[in-house]
């Protein structure tokens, strides 16, 4: 892509240069040269300036289009990465609540088994022992 801009400002150079040198030798007088070259410097000073005016609001609207590109890019992966963190809370959640119904059921057993064995060690139809 630079060659190309390379080979039109090396021509729009070139150019100048010739057309500079051309007045230059030209047969007319001093002072009616100086003013011609005057001329057609402003015109081209006024040419650069447009043209550096349309590359800078190129810039800027590619600058522009980039910038939203990436946030959109950033909102997406935002997107997935909250996704991503809910989807392992609440399977954090599901194995919270599996295990913690387990160790209830375990308590629960144990309380009834310990409950059984006092109940066996101690009868209400044996009255002897009091």
């Amino acid at each position: 892509m630079d060659e190309p801009r390379d080979f039109v400002s090396g021509l729009v150079i070139g150019a100048i240069v010739g057309v500079a040198v051309g007045l230059l030798f030209a047969p007319e007088a001093g002072r009616e040269t100086r003013e011609r070259l005057r001329r057609q410097t402003e015109d081209w000073r006024e040419r650069a300036r447009e043209q550096a005016d349309r590359v800078a609001e190129r810039v800027r609207t590619a600058a522009g289009d980039v910038a939203d590109r990436i946030r959109e890019q950033a909102d997406d992966v935002a997107t997935r990465a909250r996704g991503a963190a809910e989807s392992a809370v609440q399977r954090g959640r599901s194995i919270m609540e599996d295990k913690s119904g387990r160790l209830r059921r375990a308590y629960e057993d144990g309380r009834e088994s310990i409950a059984g064995r006092f109940e066996e060690h101690s009868d209400p139809a044996d009255t002897s022992e009091r």
